[in-house]
């Protein structure tokens, strides 16, 4: 039976951008650690050696207890303690870049979300699925990068950063905001380059495996085999900085205190940043191949 004097609803075409295509991507990298029990026990984990350094900032100022004011006692303290005060730059960077310090948060952030990026997608066939909406495999890895980039730096740069807003909001007078003022900025672009640099790494490593976890192992071999050989060969070396020179977290971490104006002694920053650059060139190459459109429509 026909219907006459009915039109159809309009229905223009609305295109959408390649960001709009692109942010969901980003929001669910961003959101895959806290979408599971361990996930968020994980991530308190990792917050946990942040919350240490709020009690001895806390302690700094004089909120906080233990004794005395821990401010007059800097006069008195060992060299290496007072490098480690809150009025220092070593404070806010070396937490995070200190192999005994930072390396097993980070390795614990990277290996649960971002060697998985990639990996768990192509062991779910879910590239196909991306490729074929109006979303480019270069497209693809760029917001998985920046989604687990962002996580990543919640407690690599943003955790410094809230210590830092903390400590100036929380002093009896501008003078701890005066004396950190200057570094604060170099600090902030060091984490970010020392952040940005391994999570790249760890984000091609996670292209070119097949599933997620050969990526996860893959990684922790990588990141944690070249920090095992620098401070082998380190040990055996009577040079300073030659373990930069072989690990990648170290390498990475001399970029930060570089940045942060830190000095270094026997360290290479040419060489740190070569070592990067040629271990991602490598990745790179071979990631290029596995990201193909080839690989997963067709």
């Amino acid at each position: 039976m026909t219907i006459y004097g009915t039109q159809y609803r309009p229905a223009p075409y609305a295109p959408t951008s390649a960001w709009q295509r692109l942010l969901p991507i980003v929001r669910l990298e961003f959101t895959s650690l806290f979408r599971s029990r361990w996930g968020i026990v994980a991530f308190c984990l990792c917050v946990f050696p942040s919350v240490i350094r709020l009690v001895m900032l806390l302690a700094w100022v004089g909120l906080l207890s233990f004794g005395g004011p821990v401010r007059r006692m800097q006069g008195n303290a060992p060299r290496e303690l007072q490098e480690m005060m809150p009025e220092g730059v070593r404070f806010y960077v070396e937490p995070i870049v200190a192999p005994e310090h930072g390396f097993m948060v980070f390795m614990l952030l990277t290996t649960l979300v971002t060697a998985r990026a990639i990996a768990k997608d192509r062991s779910t066939n879910a590239l196909e699925f991306y490729w074929t909406r109006g979303i480019s495999p270069l497209g693809y890895f760029g917001a998985k990068w920046l989604g687990s980039f962002l996580l990543v730096s919640t407690m690599t740069v943003a955790a410094p950063l809230v210590l830092w807003v903390a400590g100036s909001l929380l002093s009896d007078d501008w003078t701890f905001l005066h004396d950190t003022v200057g570094f604060m900025p170099g600090v902030v672009a060091g984490l970010l380059v020392f952040t940005a640099s391994l999570t790249f790494l760890c984000i091609l490593l996670s292209a070119i495996a097949g599933s997620p976890n050969l990526a996860m192992i893959l990684w922790c071999l990588l990141l944690g085999g070249s920090w095992a050989v620098g401070e082998m060969v380190q040990s055996m070396s009577r040079t300073a900085g030659v373990g930069s020179r072989i690990s990648l977290f170290d390498a990475a971490g001399a970029l930060a205190r570089a940045l942060a104006g830190i000095p270094q002694r026997g360290v290479s920053i040419g060489g740190a940043a070569a070592l990067l650059l040629g271990v991602a060139a490598v990745l790179a190459a071979l990631a290029r191949r596995r990201l193909r459109l080839q690989e997963a429509v067709g």
